[in-house]
């Protein structure tokens, strides 16, 4: 840069925070729309021109909480050599309360001015924009954190990219910027159990514990919901009038993942198996299909399985919300002496 200008440009940037404080009216050549999501891997870049804005476009929110997964977002901005040696001459800022809404047909706005800072003499620019005030996004040297938080109430973050400085060849002026949008996401995903019920299982409480720890008691609706650290999770859902079940889910970052629960009796279970030419009887009364779970009454109850000449008999006394397996095995056993 020309020795002359920087002097000037102190001077313009150390004036340029008091505009924040009250709105302003301008004018871009350009508003460029990018509709970001809570997906991991999402990103999407624009080529635009240094008097152009981007609307970043939220995703909805479920309620007036905060995003599940979202905290921030990420701009990276490369910055061609017309610009990043004019250092200075290109400023990044951040605005509330814009409007209209932004299009690509509306070239002029209203807002308030919160953030403003110029591009660095380098080739590439990193730019992290907490939305809340506390999220994991901090300040590196490969990263610049924004240290205000936008208002998005109304679904989106405005940018602006704009010339901050007078003198400055045509190439600069007519330079065109690549920037890139992603989110910032937490290192979380959601789990959901979601309990199929009936008219037998319409009101019927289930304690939950999440690895191994209660985290609901004497649950009565068809979906529970829980944000969790990525990785294996135990979940046990236990009722003292239906079986209780324990499964492991796995929960990947920015994610939901669903789990479904069904409502079983607490009747003993019996599944049998057997050669495919041996018959089976339970209390005297053929079965006719084999590998698959029943119900039983609780109790006494009598098996007998006929391969042949070959006969074996068992009682199995089957108790309240148990499983039991009968398999009949032939084994060959050859000795030597």
């Amino acid at each position: 840069m020309k020795p002359f200008v920087r002097p000037f440009l102190k001077a313009l940037f150390l004036f340029l925070p008091l505009f924040s404080l009250s709105g302003e009216n301008f004018r871009v050549r350009k508003v460029h729309s990018v509709t970001l999501t809570e997906e991991t891997g999402f990103e999407k870049s624009v080529t635009i021109g240094i008097n152009d804005s981007i609307a970043v476009f939220l995703p909805e929110k479920k309620d007036s909480s905060r995003f599940d997964f979202l905290e921030g977002l990420e701009v990276k901005v490369s910055i061609p050599k017309s610009v990043s040696d004019w250092r200075d001459s290109v400023a990044l800022s951040l605005y509330d309360g814009v409007s209209p809404k932004p299009s690509a047909s509306q070239i002029d706005y209203s807002g308030t001015r919160i953030f403003i800072q110029p591009l660095p003499s380098k080739m590439s620019w990193i730019v992290q924009i907490p939305l809340y005030r506390e999220t994991g996004l901090k300040d590196s040297s490969y990263t610049t954190k924004v240290n205000v938080i936008p208002d998005v109430q109304k679904g989106f973050a405005f940018l602006r990219f704009m010339p901050v400085m007078k003198g400055v060849p045509e190439e600069t002026l007519n330079a065109n910027l690549t920037v890139t949008i992603k989110p910032c996401l937490r290192n979380k995903g959601r789990l959901n159990l979601n309990f199929e019920r009936n008219s037998e299982s319409e009101n019927t409480p289930v304690d939950i514990l999440l690895d191994d720890q209660l985290v609901e008691s004497q649950f009565k609706g068809k979906t529970y919901s829980v944000l969790v650290n990525p990785g294996l999770h135990s979940v046990n859902v236990q009722s003292n009038e239906f079986r209780s079940e324990v499964r492991s889910c796995m929960v990947e970052q920015a994610k939901i993942t669903q789990e479904k629960f069904t409502f079983k009796s607490l009747k003993p279970l019996l599944s049998v198996s057997a050669p495919d030419n041996a018959e089976i009887f339970l209390d005297g009364q053929k079965l006719t299909e084999t590998g698959k779970e029943f119900e039983v009454s609780e109790g006494e109850h009598s098996l007998k399985f006929i391969l042949g000449s070959y006969e074996v008999l068992r009682n199995i006394t089957a108790e309240k919300g148990k499983t039991y397996s009968a398999n009949l095995n032939i084994d060959l056993q050859i000795l030597e002496d």
